[in-house]
């Protein structure tokens, strides 16, 4: 796969394309293009910038658009574009679309801040926020070092682990956490999906539509959307195990059973399937800036009204803080707010 040297983002098609002594180079858009143009020997030095988003979620990509029209000198470095969006089968109520998908919502996104509202952006992992003089440090997995006055976190949240035996042996051998992605691989196999939040019974009903047959466990009472758990109630694909455990996902080189015991008499029950989905909620992704930023017992970044934290300097907004309401709708808003809560406090570096 070829990626682009400007940001580091893989490049499917030759539509951005420019070459320089005698050897072409591929671009993820218009903007990585000019900027290598612009200066082809100095386009991977370190820069340093008014401000750096640090993910390309929902909350990221919208504060990206806002500083994009802010003319914030800005940088955006994430791991992917779209976050947990993508990872959504269906949206509902997302204001302009009654129904759309996170994947074609993502697509929405991506083209807009790549072809719209274009900024330096670099796909990269954030390992470390440290204090300078001017104001912060941010250092990648890549080794990139970018100097900043100000950031926005917009990291989102990462899939928790059921930490059982069999769970990371078997991962991509049957065991998933990305329902999107992986779901056509077990077109009409036996699955169990782990979770009773929405995702658990999202992923249920996905699954059943392909031919499967569905064990959905969970640790409660389901609790999610009542019109589509009455609807898998009803199914005759799907099977719902309440007050249940998982203790084991069994298997060599791939799935093939689960091992769950019930919280009510500690009964032990022996699955048959080929694949488990596990869907039992989220963590925010902070590690990068613990010891930084104030956290609540949750892991989440504590923000104030305006998206600031508890570091002049730093902003946060989407699913990673202690925001009320995870909704992608919720997450843009934040977005847009923090871009420009930032922008205000970079005035006071105007000449």
């Amino acid at each position: 796969m070829i990626k682009d040297p400007v940001c580091g983002m893989e490049i499917e098609g030759e539509e951005f394309v420019f070459e320089f002594e005698g050897k072409r180079y591929y671009f993820c858009s218009a903007g990585c293009r000019e900027k290598f143009m612009h200066s082809p020997r100095k386009f991977s030095q370190k820069y340093t910038y008014d401000l750096v988003i640090i993910g390309g979620g929902p909350a990221g990509l919208t504060a990206a658009v806002y500083a994009s029209v802010l003319r914030i000198d800005t940088m955006l470095v994430t791991k992917d574009i779209g976050g947990q969006a993508v990872d959504s089968s269906k949206i509902k109520n997302y204001m302009g679309f009654d129904f759309i998908s996170g994947k074609d919502l993502v697509k929405k996104f991506r083209d807009q801040f790549l072809h719209h509202h274009y900024l330096d952006h670099m796909i990269d992992e954030v390992v470390k926020i440290t204090r300078s003089e001017k104001g912060f440090e941010v250092l990648t997995r890549g080794g990139k070092i970018i100097h900043t006055r100000a950031i926005i976190i917009a990291t989102g949240m990462k899939r928790k682990k059921l930490g059982v035996p069999g769970e990371e042996k078997l991962l991509r051998r049957g065991v998933s956490y990305r329902s999107v992605q992986d779901i056509t691989l077990f077109k009409g196999l036996d699955v169990v999906v782990v979770g009773g939040g929405n995702s658990g019974i999202q992923t249920a009903q996905d699954l059943k539509k392909l031919g499967c047959r569905v064990t959905l466990v969970s640790q409660g009472k389901l609790i999610g959307d009542e019109a589509e758990i009455e609807e898998l109630r009803k199914s005759e694909k799907v099977e719902i195990l309440e007050g249940y455990d998982v203790l084991e996902i069994k298997g060599e080189d791939k799935v093939e059973g689960v091992i769950i015991q019930s919280r009510e008499n500690s009964r032990k029950i022996e699955i048959p399937c080929q694949g488990v989905f596990i869907q039992i909620g989220l963590l925010p992704n902070t590690e990068f800036c613990r010891g930084l930023v104030r956290l609540n017992e949750k892991g989440e970044i504590i923000i104030n009204p305006d998206c600031s934290t508890s570091v002049e300097g730093i902003f946060a907004c989407g699913d990673v803080t202690n925001a009320f309401g995870k909704r992608i709708v919720i997450a843009s808003g934040e977005g847009a707010k923090a871009a420009l809560s930032a922008k205000k406090y970079l005035l006071k570096f105007r000449d």
